[in-house]
């Protein structure tokens, strides 16, 4: 049995630990034994705890990668629960934990990609970031080549990335009785074509942008309604905006969900308006699940999960113009729009399921494990 710490600092649950749970509940248990060590009150302990995983709380590294308290709580967890991997998730101060404590075999996973500053490509520090990183680490999982990308130009060993792309449990699917009572809730009438963007409300992810889209497509295309199912910093300042575009009839804003499945059931097309940190978007795999086709942005990991007339359209980031166009396009052309829902499913099917990638990961574990017997 081979005795697996994750540890993440997050209070609220964002991809990495979207990602975390459904690695959990894919494990094989007769095979790895498996604890969550979360910040006291993380929104994630219950969807941990119902996949059927134990969680220790420490009082400190609330949001924090580094904090020192939190290093020494982690240190004591360590040499109580000795366990053969400790897998961090933008816990550096996890990382250095495990380092302390001589754990042979030290993951972290790299969740997003960004374009890594000047000072971390070029001497002296990349080669200061590269030290560190190497040292504290044995493994790294990159979720898509981008993230790969950045840490090697950073200076990451290369030997130590693997990428493994996020995949997800198939959504629920909801009958007709609940689509409509859905849709009812919201104030949607059935005719009208639903666009949906499941993303945390930060600059990054483009909803300012995907705003000035939706006033472009309702000028021509009037019955049409924008989902935004998530919450954040920027709620507010999105609420207002959609007001001054004089599109906020046409704007749900859903907050943030335990469940989206019911959302993804009622979605005509999914959206992606990223132009920072995407990797292997799980919003993405999600609607494909469903068969539902995306629009994209060209950021980050976006090309490689969506293919250009296959499971849906790619805009350059930043162009409400192009997702706009992007959008009616696929709207008025019914063969079109089936045609990517097919091949959004199959898509899935190939690439993006949660046990794809459980099995990589484990596959990865026991090599790990094996080099220090």
């Amino acid at each position: 049995m081979i005795r697996v710490l994750n540890i993440l600092t997050d209070s609220n649950i964002g991809g990495a630990g979207r990602l975390l749970v459904n690695y959990l509940r894919n494990f094989d248990r007769s095979a790895f034994e498996t604890a969550v060590v979360l910040p006291a009150g993380s929104d994630l302990k219950p969807c941990v705890e119902e996949a059927g995983y134990p969680v220790i709380e420490i009082r400190n590294g609330r949001d924090k990668s580094m904090d020192l308290r939190a290093m020494t709580e982690v240190m004591r967890i360590i040499r109580d629960w000795k366990p053969d991997i400790v897998h961090t998730h933008s816990a550096f101060y996890g990382k250095m934990a495990a380092y302390l404590c001589g754990v042979k075999s030290r993951f972290y996973t790299r969740h997003s990609a960004f374009p890594p500053s000047k000072k971390l490509t070029t001497f002296p520090g990349k080669q200061i970031n590269g030290l560190v990183n190497n040292t504290l680490a044995t493994d790294i999982v990159a979720v898509a080549q981008a993230a790969a990308d950045n840490m090697t130009d950073t200076g990451v060993d290369p030997k130590k990335i693997t990428v493994i792309i996020n995949g997800v449990d198939e959504m629920r699917r909801t009958t007709a009785e609940e689509q409509a009572a859905l849709k009812r809730s919201l104030n949607i009438a059935d005719s009208t074509f639903v666009c949906g963007i499941s993303a945390r409300l930060e600059p990054y992810k483009g909803h300012s942008y995907l705003l000035e889209t939706m006033k472009n497509v309702l000028e021509s295309c009037p019955d049409t309604v924008l989902l935004v199912i998530g919450g954040g910093s920027c709620d507010a300042e999105l609420k207002e905006q959609a007001k001054t575009l004089g599109i906020a009839d046409h704007v749900r804003f859903t907050g943030f969900a335990d469940d989206v499945a019911p959302y993804y059931n009622i979605m005509d097309l999914n959206l992606n308006c990223s132009w920072g940190t995407e990797t292997s978007c799980l919003a993405l795999s999600e609607g494909m699940s469903l068969h539902v086709p995306a629009i994209a942005t060209t950021y980050g990991g976006n090309p490689y999960m969506i293919t250009e007339g296959v499971n849906g359209l790619l805009v350059p980031e930043k162009d409400s113009a192009a997702m706009a166009d992007a959008i009616r396009k696929i709207m008025l052309d019914p063969a079109l729009r089936a045609r990517l829902s097919e091949g959004a499913r199959k898509m899935y099917e190939q690439k993006f399921t949660a046990a794809a990638m459980t099995r990589q990961l484990e596959a990865l574990y026991r090599t790990s494990v094996a080099r220090w017997k």
